[in-house]
């Protein structure tokens, strides 16, 4: 079946698509809805801190090639 999209901007507008929908025989389905940062099992910060992770690997320091090697194997 065919598909459209109409973007409205009032309810009344809505209960009119509503009405010429009944007349045509058509079907209006409730839009999908759209993932947003409240519904992700992270928290973000509002004032993010790039340096807070400068020392990450202090403690086992690895080469861009020993990364690669690991992330990629025999696939290069």
């Amino acid at each position: 079946m065919p598909e459209v999209t109409i973007k409205y901007k009032t309810a009344k507008a809505f209960k009119a698509l509503q009405d010429v929908a009944k007349a045509f025989d058509m079907i209006i389905e409730k839009p999908k809805e759209t993932a947003t940062n409240e519904h992700l099992p992270i928290r973000f910060s509002k004032k993010p801190d790039a340096n807070a992770l400068s020392d990450i690997w202090k403690d086992n320091p690895k080469t861009l090639e020993e990364i690669r090697e690991k992330a990629w194997g025999d696939r290069r």
